[in-house]
């Protein structure tokens, strides 16, 4: 069991100082990401894809933290559910840690899917793909070609995204494989059309599963005056 002083000078039971800190850093890149995986699409380059890179950067550490909290999990017992908690309320709130923490590797292993699912850099598969950047998303399609290139010419794949600006991006090699011969280019898109689709609804999932977190522990904290905010901590244990 978890105990650490709740500030108000006696011992309360509550969630260690790490796990509060990856909690809420994951909560605000979360929040971060579903904001801009709604609304980059319509963005204007360049806007459209410094979008895209802050949302690959946020979704990557998204990812890194989220298995560095399911490891502290394992390793360090979480504190009690309130002695006034029913059955069917442990069971769900059991149920929806565990398809939040799916859902917060998956989400971002989908979206490295879908930026893996295209033919490598300098293989024939990326000229026969790149011929047609009308067909690419919006964020990865390159920018027009100069005034006075030649016409019909294919302006080229977009530049190399890179974490936070610095590291360059992984790969996941099978799957950037397909596309590798121009033959492979047609399945491999309809592979990144079905990492799309798992995407889009894996976000609107997260939404749900948020919006679920947040009421219960607004139920918990206001209605059934159980001090939820102190366990995670968002304020004092009150006095008995």
């Amino acid at each position: 069991m978890a105990l650490q002083d709740n500030g108000s000078g006696t011992l309360g039971v509550r969630y260690t100082r790490v796990a509060v800190l990856l909690h809420w850093a994951i909560a605000s890149f979360i929040i971060f990401n579903l904001l801009t995986g709604f609304f980059m699409e319509g963005w204007k380059p360049p806007l459209r894809f410094i979008g895209l890179m802050l949302h690959v950067s946020t979704g990557f550490t998204v990812l890194l933290l989220t298995v560095i909290r399911i490891l502290w999990r394992l390793t360090h017992e979480p504190p009690p559910f309130p002695p006034g908690m029913k059955p069917w309320e442990r069971h769900t709130a059991g149920l929806a840690h565990f398809v939040l923490y799916a859902a917060m590797v998956l989400m971002p292993v989908t979206g490295w899917g879908i930026l893996s699912a295209h033919a490598p850099p300098g293989s024939a598969g990326e000229r026969v793909e790149f011929s047609d950047p009308a067909k690419l998303p919006a964020a990865m399609r390159p920018a027009p070609a100069a005034p006075g290139a030649a016409a019909g010419r294919p302006a080229g794949p977009p530049p190399p995204l890179k974490i936070w600006g610095v590291f360059p991006m992984p790969k996941i090699a099978p799957i950037e494989a397909i596309g590798k011969e121009p033959g492979g280019v047609a399945p491999q898109r309809v592979l990144h059309d079905e990492f799309v689709d798992w995407h889009g609804v894996g976000g609107w999932l997260l939404v749900g599963l948020l919006l679920l977190h947040i009421g219960a522990a607004l139920k918990h904290q206001f209605l059934d005056n159980q001090d939820e905010f102190a366990r995670m901590p968002f304020g004092r244990k009150k006095s008995s």
